[in-house]
């Protein structure tokens, strides 16, 4: 018996699968102790295993009312027949009496300690009532008794991922995938443990692997993209859509998630080729999405009105809308947006982290740190809120209690580079060039192409009066970032101070086509943090 199928995961919202014939009779034969295996069969034994076997074939021919009864009459005649508790616990399961079921299987486990089947069979019938620890205990003595059980390992699995155990789920549905390889129900679920462990390239090795055997089914192969998505990982979830929504065209539902993978993988132009047509307020608000991030500001404006004229108390419209007002420099009709969707959905961050990018964006940062606290009462993991509230103090001139959260920031995205320029940027404001270009350094490490550290590191490097490599990192951030204007003065004072008077002035020609004058530090970093929003 199998606690579900592949593409519902057994929980506190979903009951078991089927109970089959067959996998009941391989149950009661499991692990068993007869008589005829001490030395003969005495009558009342021989009674009872005709009402036994009677009882079987009514539960093979799905006779629940018969096969209880011929059950109780093996249990009249024999008492002490494990099999025959075992066998009726079964039928009272199926017909939806858990407690009578386990009832039935500890006196078997009494009579027969270690029968695989009663122990099997009391486990699901823990986990349909919820007693996940039990359930759990005895899913482990059952694969204990039998570890080449693909059930028993499987649904031990199930257990393990919904208590958070990953690592141990993954061991235990490896050893059902080597039992049985060809379920895809098996194979989904291993994917699920190697993402929830961030076994990111197993999990792919996993899924195109499984791909080769139940790649042609379209709801196997959406829901692996789904469980991608999920888990961050929106290239994948959307290879795996793709091929779904390949399968089977008209599925709306596939369709709405591989455009949501593409937006999520930074591809909105791919996302308004797979919407097409609008025909739903969900469809227009992914529309609205794609062009939001394609910055078609007024489509943007258009297709969110649209998704939510039909539903306007839908929170993740309101966002939408509210972003886009921010965007457009509506700060005061955005504000009141999000206490709409704030009110909506009272423990969701994310209304309160966006009216603190507009207070931020106007300057009032003790406003924007009250948003920012009850974001982070709401996601204490959530890195950009701590990025924003270290930028609001940083703003004020509190550049230790900034730099504080900035930290706190990089520890739960040590991979950010944007995090460690700014932290540079944060230093550099506090006059501690030695730490800041450590900083840039590192953020130079983990995105070679981001341009500001490397403008930054160029600036540090001609204060040091070391000006080849200045102009060196000068030149690649102008490279990496044409638009990059501070960079271009910059590089205009290296190359003068190097004798280089032609390249320094049409490195001051090109500065002055973008910008008329240069910022100072604090400017600088006031417009780094807005790009920074914009990009989220």
């Amino acid at each position: 018996m199998r606690v579900s199928v592949w593409p519902i995961l057994f929980s506190s919202r979903v009951g078991f699968g089927r109970h089959s014939a067959a996998i009941t009779l391989a149950l009661l034969l499991a692990g068993s102790l007869t008589a005829a295996q001490v030395g003969g069969k005495p009558p009342e034994v021989s009674t009872a295993r005709a009402h036994l076997q009677a009882g079987q074939r009514a539960l093979e021919a799905h006779n629940l009312r018969e096969a209880k009864a011929q059950f109780e009459l093996a249990l009249r005649a024999n008492p002490n027949l494990a099999e025959a508790h075992v066998a009726l616990g079964i039928a009272e399961f199926q017909s939806g009496d858990s407690g009578r079921a386990i009832s039935h299987y500890r006196r078997a486990l009494e009579l027969q300690p270690n029968a695989f089947s009663a122990h099997y069979n009391l486990a699901l019938a823990y986990l349909r009532e919820k007693d996940i620890k039990d359930g759990l205990a005895e899913l482990e003595r059952a694969t204990a008794l039998n570890p080449r059980h693909a059930d028993a390992a499987y649904n031990l699995g199930l257990v393990l991922l919904e208590l958070g155990r990953p690592a141990e789920a993954r061991r235990r549905l490896r050893q059902a995938r080597a039992l049985e390889s060809d379920r895809p129900d098996i194979a989904f679920n291993l994917i699920r443990a190697e993402l929830e462990t961030r076994q990111l390239a197993p999990a792919r090795q996993e899924a195109d692997a499984a791909a080769r055997t139940f790649g042609n089914d379209p709801q196997w192969r959406a829901a692996v993209g789904n469980l991608f998505l999920e888990h961050g990982q929106p290239a994948e979830a959307a290879e795996h859509l793709a091929a779904a929504l390949k399968l089977q065209p008209e599925a709306v539902e596939i369709r709405r998630k591989l455009a949501a993978a593409r937006l999520e993988a930074h591809d909105p132009a791919g996302a308004v080729t797979v919407l097409g047509a609008p025909t739903s307020p969900e469809d227009h608000y992914l529309l609205a999405s794609a062009h939001f991030l394609l910055r078609h500001l007024v489509e943007a404006e258009q297709e969110s009105r649209l998704a939510l004229a039909p539903e306007p108390r839908e929170p993740r419209y309101l966002l939408l809308r509210a972003r886009i007002g921010q965007r457009l420099g509506e700060h005061a009709a955005a504000l009141e947006i999000l206490r709409q969707a704030s009110e909506l959905a009272p423990q969701w961050s994310e209304p309160h982290y966006s009216a603190a990018v507009s207070y931020y964006l106007q300057r009032r940062y003790a406003e924007a740190r009250a948003s920012l606290g009850r974001a982070l009462e709401l996601d204490p993991r959530s890195a950009r809120a701590l990025f924003l509230y270290a930028a609001t103090l940083v703003n004020e001139g509190k550049n230790r209690e900034g730099e504080a959260y900035m930290h706190r920031a990089i520890a739960l995205e040590p991979s950010n580079a944007r995090f460690r320029y700014h932290l540079g940027a944060l230093l550099l404001r506090d006059n501690r060039p030695l730490e800041a270009r450590q900083a840039f350094e590192e953020s130079i490490r983990l995105k070679p192409d981001f341009a500001p550290p490397h403008y930054q590191l160029g600036k540090l490097l001609a204060r040091a009066n070391q000006l080849e490599p200045a102009a060196r990192e000068l030149e690649i951030a102008i490279r990496y970032q044409p638009d990059l204007a501070e960079a271009y003065y910059q590089l205009s004072r290296v190359y003068a101070r190097l004798g280089d008077n032609a390249k320094s002035q049409r490195a001051l020609v090109a500065f002055s086509q973008l910008k008329k004058e240069a910022a100072d530090e604090s400017g600088e970093f006031m417009e780094e943090v807005r790009k920074q929003l914009e990009l989220q």
